[in-house]
């Protein structure tokens, strides 16, 4: 468990760690990135891997850490109760990982109801499949960057998988949104997340912010909240604003807003009803 720079999250929690590539938003992934450049280091640390996150690596880098489970209850929360980012480093639902290792981890977010706890798979099929027991106070959303008859493999099939998971909030992260997503039925869904790539210009793929504002403007048809994290650039949070038109000119806005917390999570926290 440890905090985390992400704007949606507050802290992060990696009870697996490690990867395979499986679409067009893994091209430039940097849990990847991150995870081959800390086991350079003269002591890395655990579930560091230098192997490239291929299918051919996957039983050399996706690895489950039981002695991880015992963590939501023992960290002391430094910026208050908040929303936790399950595997950030990590598909949780990946053909290597174990439905009874990510059930465990769901009955500990079970015993942490006030915090809200964010799972992300672009895997939902599996998740589906798997049936497992969704606490109230969790959410799961897919991962989805790229739209029907583009340059990408369309990856919009995850969204209406995850009609088929039992989770009591589900969301969409489209990020990094490297081409037009189009039209997608977002009726069961209660957030929107759309962020562009970050690195350097030779590496990452631009965003456009006019396929950012037709997201936004199916997110706001739907009434569910929208939050948008940055646009494509260098680092992380360098362009957190949204171009968009406002009294017949473009302006620079920042939205993030947040999906109600989960009743059970506001009576942990003493009734507190805000979005988070």
């Amino acid at each position: 468990m440890q905090t985390s720079d992400i704007s949606w999250t507050d802290y992060s929690w990696n009870p697996i760690t490690g990867c395979s590539k499986i679409g067009p938003e893994c091209a430039n992934c940097y849990a990847e990135t991150f995870s081959r450049r800390q086991a350079q280091r003269e002591n890395p640390p655990e579930g560091a891997t230098e192997k490239p996150w291929t299918h051919e690596n996957a039983d050399d880098n996706v690895q489950l850490h039981p002695d991880r489970l015992d963590e939501p209850g023992e960290y002391h929360y430094p910026l208050g109760p908040g929303r936790v980012f399950v595997g950030s480093m990590t598909d949780m639902f990946h053909s290597k990982s174990d439905p009874d290792h990510v059930q465990q981890a769901l009955d500990r977010c079970a015993e942490v109801p006030e915090c809200l706890w964010i799972w992300l798979t672009k895997r939902p099929h599996r998740a589906a499949e798997w049936r497992l027991d969704w606490p109230e106070n969790t959410m799961l959303g897919v991962s989805v960057g790229s739209g029907p008859g583009g340059e990408y493999p369309n990856t919009t099939h995850r969204i209406e998988q995850l009609r088929d998971v039992d989770a009591p909030q589900k969301w969409v992260s489209f990020e990094p949104l490297v081409e037009p997503i189009g039209e997608v039925a977002l009726d069961h869904i209660d957030w929107v997340v759309v962020g562009g790539e970050t690195g350097p210009a030779d590496v990452r793929r631009e965003m456009d912010h006019e396929w950012a504002r037709e997201i936004l403007q199916q997110a706001r048809d739907e009434d569910i909240p929208f939050h948008f994290k940055q646009s494509s650039g260098r680092y992380p949070h360098e362009n957190p604003a949204l171009s968009v038109p406002q009294n017949g000119v473009m302006v620079q806005k920042k939205i993030r807003e947040g999906p109600p917390l989960p009743e059970i999570v506001q009576q942990a926290r003493g009734g507190d009803s805000s979005a988070d």
